[in-house]
């Protein structure tokens, strides 16, 4: 990551260079941490060769919610999650130097951010580490259930609150885990 654009908080200007596309996603996503919203990687343009020219990360909540097509209600209506936020940065890739410049840049959010203490439980800022898989693995071979190793590492760790995953990480892991296994043999 080029260093010589960045901002002392961190925030996204325009003209900010990276190295790669994968700089400026961590970038982005280390800053909408900060601030308190998820990262979607929207929009990706690549040339012949495979390799990435244009690339729009947004708002989680940047598109609005369809309107049902028929007069039939659904079972179950969801929350609304999505609300039009218009958040972006898009990238594009500079042929003469390789690296990529922020090229469209809207940080105003429409809707409440997370607040700085509940930032880890969004989506895409839950982490499951290798210490804690470890620990789900040893669980899972020891023959305790989904439920009995999840209680279990959230008294480890105090609360459940403290853990940095939900339970629904807790069985994606597993599930990862387990495919992983079966493919390699």
């Amino acid at each position: 990551m080029d260093c010589s654009k960045l901002v002392e908080d961190g925030t996204p200007e325009l003209e900010m260079e990276f190295n790669s596309e994968d700089d400026a996603y961590k970038f982005y996503n280390k800053y909408a941490f900060k601030m308190g919203f998820s990262v979607c990687k929207d929009y990706l343009n690549k040339d012949k060769n495979g390799v990435t020219t244009y690339r729009r990360y947004s708002c989680c909540k940047e598109s609005v919610k369809r309107k049902y097509e028929s007069d039939v209600m659904p079972k179950r209506t969801r929350t609304l999650t999505k609300t039009g936020c218009g958040v972006k940065i898009i990238i594009v890739l500079h042929r003469g130097t390789m690296k990529y410049r922020v090229h469209d840049l809207v940080l105003e959010h429409n809707h409440e951010l997370h607040i700085a203490q509940c930032s880890h439980m969004m989506p895409l800022q839950r982490k499951v580490s290798e210490v804690q898989g470890f620990k789900i693995e040893i669980s899972e071979d020891a023959g305790f259930s989904l439920k009995q190793s999840h209680e279990l590492v959230g008294k480890e760790v105090g609360e459940m609150g403290n853990m940095g995953y939900t339970r629904d990480d807790f069985k994606q892991y597993l599930c990862t885990k387990r495919e992983r296994s079966l493919k390699y043999g």
